[in-house]
């Protein structure tokens, strides 16, 4: 198969580059970026059918994972990913932690995240990190690092529970929080209350679950998960879905 027209990003790369002709790099402590952001997980996407005035793309970039003395292992992207011409992209790392740790390593998580965020022609950077309760506080000082040492915005997903009851996100130095509506857990439901400031402006949805029976007023930024890999067919129902969606 040719090369679809568009650009052509093949993570399996160093941390301090891509091949990415991408829209031009946003320096703010908001995330500039377009109403619907896909999520391109790690397989094969091939998004040249996008509409980059409408949407853009937040793709996995790569796993941090923590080991059991708290040390952190980079796992980047190995899957190709096709872009359209000036779309906005957002590198997404995931930080897996199989043991629940009482302190990470956090210097090894803020190089790595750095060097990701800083690449020429993303708009921030997004962070997906379950942390249990006993990693909250590593967790937070994750984020006021990278407040400190990097020029681009950091986002972060959240679990519904982190917005409503818990709410321990507020007066933390990320620009978005977005809470994932999907894969919830036992004491999670779709029609909790995002009562944490953070946590107000996005939310996270799957194409293949039910949404929230009311969409919030707030809510100014959709991030679309697929359990498959998106085709024109799948982003045309889903945006048609997003349309309906009160």
């Amino acid at each position: 198969m040719g090369r679809p027209t568009g650009t052509y990003i093949l993570a399996a790369i160093a941390l301090t580059g891509m091949i990415c002709a991408c829209g031009p790099a946003r320096s703010a402590d908001r995330l500039d970026l377009p109403r619907i952001m896909l999520w391109a997980w790690e397989r094969p996407e091939n998004l040249s059918f996008l509409d980059s005035q409408k949407s853009g793309v937040a793709f996995l970039a790569g796993t941090a994972v923590i080991g059991a003395d708290g040390s952190t292992r980079f796992r980047l992207r190995t899957q190709p990913l096709v872009l359209p011409a000036g779309a906005a992209v957002l590198p997404v790392v995931r930080i897996e932690s199989p043991l629940s740790h009482a302190a990470i390593e956090v210097a090894p998580l803020v190089l790595g995240l750095r060097q990701i965020a800083e690449v020429p022609g993303v708009r921030g950077i997004q962070i997906d990190f379950d942390a249990r309760r006993s990693e909250q506080p590593s967790y937070r000082a994750l984020l006021a690092s990278m407040s400190k040492y990097t020029s681009k915005p950091v986002g972060i997903t959240a679990l519904a529970s982190w917005c409503e009851g818990d709410r321990w996100l507020n007066g933390e130095p990320v620009a978005e929080a977005v809470p994932m509506f999907f894969r919830m857990g036992l004491n999670e439901s779709r029609n909790m209350q995002m009562s944490s400031p953070a946590c107000r402006s996005s939310i996270g949805l799957s194409t293949d679950e039910p949404w929230p029976a009311q969409r919030a007023a707030t809510i100014q930024r959709i991030y679309l998960f697929s359990p498959r890999a998106w085709t024109r067919e799948e982003y045309d129902r889903t945006l048609r879905r997003v349309e309906s969606w009160k």
